[in-house]
C-alpha cells in the first residue's frame, strides 16, 4: 500500500470530520437563534395581551363626582394621664405600712439584700 494513499485517506477523513463539526456548529447556532426568536415572539404576545387587558379594564372605569354634605360629629374623650406622679417620703412610708402590702406574703430569702459582687465574695 502506498503511503501517500494512506496519508490522503487520513486527510480526507480529518476533513470530513472537520466539515461535519462545522455543519453541526452552524446547526447549533441556528437552534440558538430559533430559540431566541421564539422567546422574543412569546414576550411580544404577552406584552400585547397585557396591554389590551389593561386598556379594556381602564375603559370600564366610570368616574363619578359626588358631593358629600354631612354635619361633623365631635366626641371628646378625656383620659387621666399620670405622667409626673411623684410621692414624698411620708406617702411612700404610709403605702409600705399598709395592711395589703404587709399581708402580701413572706419576706424574700436574704431579707431583700442582693449578694455581693466581684471581689467582695
Amino acid at each position: 500500500m502506498n503511503p501517500y494513499t494512506s496519508l490522503a485517506g487520513f486527510l480526507l477523513w480529518g476533513a470530513s470530520i472537520g466539515a461535519t463539526g462545522w455543519w453541526f456548529y452552524g446547526a447549533g447556532q441556528d437552534h440558538c437563534k430559533a430559540v431566541e426568536a421564539r422567546d422574543e415572539e412569546v414576550a411580544r404576545i404577552a406584552t400585547e395581551a397585557a396591554t389590551s387587558a389593561a386598556a379594556s379594564a381602564i375603559a370600564k372605569i366610570e368616574v363619578k363626582n359626588t358631593t358629600i354634605r354631612q354635619t361633623l360629629e365631635k366626641e371628646v374623650h378625656e383620659k387621666t394621664v399620670f405622667r409626673d406622679c411623684r410621692s414624698g417620703p411620708d406617702a411612700v412610708r404610709m403605702l409600705n405600712s399598709s395592711p395589703a402590702i404587709a399581708a402580701s406574703g413572706p419576706e424574700p430569702v436574704g431579707g431583700g439584700q442582693l449578694p455581693a459582687s466581684g471581689a467582695a465574695r
